[in-house]
């Protein structure tokens, strides 16, 4: 394994000073939600934090407490990934330290996915609400490519990291007027609260949009494993919400899997 993967994001997706990272992540933390002991994942967004923080802020919040390992599962925006990959580091470095991987879980998925090193902003943003959340928690980075086979991916998770809790890193629509943001959102939301993937899936194929789609299909194939029966909406806004304009928005959503 490699030593330690230093964040590429901090200053521009999130602050590069801890002081700064920490009050900004505490912040959003401090929402008013009430923990879920028995949720087995969540779906939160990745944008930079003034756009989409309070949103990931819900879903952290929601989060159980005393989890000790997090696997982290994103889409490949930067790097040519078709299938699925675990990252080859010990640790992450963000601006407030470096976070524990997961070895031995990590190791044991890596018999069976491809193995990479690579700044991944879908990941990385994750990584200070973990550790503000969760101080003491190792992660598992899991990045998912064009077309990976999401049933087997939460097959081995769950053979690999059994009670860990599950992070899907997705947004949802791109660059819309508002109103029509709005309506695509609301048809992803609705697909991923049936808790069907085959339900998601087609939400997603009638027009609902999500760069994380293979993650979040991956967490509903883990809930069916882990015999969850309830998805929650937590919270849900666009960039326009933080002063980023109606012509063209982001939306951002964040929502549990819980029993």
């Amino acid at each position: 394994m490699a030593d330690v993967l230093r964040t590429a994001f901090a200053g521009s997706f999130f602050p590069g000073d801890p002081r700064e990272l920490a009050d900004m992540v505490d912040g959003f933390l401090n929402c008013g939600a009430e923990p879920h002991g028995n949720a087995a994942g969540m779906v939160v967004p990745h944008a930079g934090y003034i756009y989409s923080g309070k949103t990931a802020g819900y879903g952290f919040a929601s989060a159980p407490d005393g989890v000790s390992t997090v696997v982290v599962c994103a889409p490949s925006h930067r790097y040519p990934l078709m299938e699925a990959a675990v990252f080859d580091v010990q640790g992450v470095q963000t601006p407030l330290g470096v976070c524990p991987v997961n070895g031995e879980a990590a190791g044991e998925l890596a018999r069976s996915l491809d193995t990479v090193v690579f700044n991944e902003h879908s990941f990385e943003v994750m990584v200070p609400f973990i550790q503000r959340r969760w101080p003491d928690a190792e992660i598992v980075p899991v990045i998912l490519g064009m077309s990976p086979d999401c049933p087997e991916i939460a097959r081995l998770i769950e053979a690999a990291a059994p009670g860990s809790f599950f992070v899907a890193s997705s947004d949802l629509s791109h660059f819309h007027p508002l109103s029509a943001a709005r309506e695509l959102d609301r048809m992803a939301i609705e697909g991923f609260l049936s808790l069907s993937p085959e339900v998601f899936r087609r939400a997603l194929h009638s027009g609902g949009e999500a760069c994380g789609r293979h993650p979040i299909l991956t967490l509903l194939h883990l809930a069916a494993l882990r015999n969850a029966t309830r998805a929650l909406e937590l919270h849900y806004s666009t960039s326009a919400d933080a002063g980023a304009g109606t012509d063209e928005v982001v939306g951002y959503f964040s929502g549990l899997v819980t029993a």
